[in-house]
C-alpha cells in the first residue's frame, strides 16, 4: 500500500469517527467493525486509541495453561481390540534388540567419505 492510500483510508475512517465510536459501544467487536468499513482490525484498533476510546478487554472464558483438556475414553468393539491384542503378540515376536557402538574407526571412515566427496565435486 503507499502513502496516498494511508491518507485516503485515514480521512475515510476519520470521517466515519461519530458512527465507529457507536458501534464500538454497543458491544460490536472490532473485527466486524473493520469488515463493515473494508480495513484491517488493527486500523479500527489504532483509531479507537488515538481518539481516546478505553478499549475493552476480552470476556470471553479462557482455558487455563496448566488446564487439561478432558479426554474421552475411546470405546472399541471387541472384535477390533482382539485384533489390536493378536497383532501386539505377533509383532512382539518379531522385535529384535541391538546395540550401536561408535568406534574411532568408523568417525575416521567418514570423515574420509565426506573428503572425498568434496574432491569429486
Amino acid at each position: 500500500m503507499n502513502i496516498s492510500n494511508k491518507f485516503i483510508i485515514a480521512e475515510y475512517i476519520d470521517k466515519n469517527k461519530n458512527s465507529i465510536i457507536r458501534k464500538y459501544n454497543e458491544n460490536m467487536p472490532i473485527s466486524e467493525i473493520a469488515k463493515l468499513y473494508g480495513v484491517e482490525k488493527s486500523t479500527i484498533y489504532l483509531r479507537l486509541v488515538k481518539w481516546g476510546i478505553k478499549i475493552k478487554k476480552y470476556k470471553a472464558e479462557r482455558r487455563r495453561r496448566n488446564e487439561k483438556p478432558v479426554k474421552q475414553k475411546r470405546n472399541f468393539s471387541p472384535e477390533l481390540l482382539a485384533r489390536i491384542k493378536e497383532n501386539t503378540r505377533i509383532n512382539n515376536k518379531y522385535i529384535k534388540f541391538y546395540k550401536v557402538v561408535e568406534t574411532v574407526h568408523d568417525n575416521y571412515l567418514v570423515q574420509e567419505v565426506l573428503k572425498r566427496s568434496e574432491v569429486i565435486k
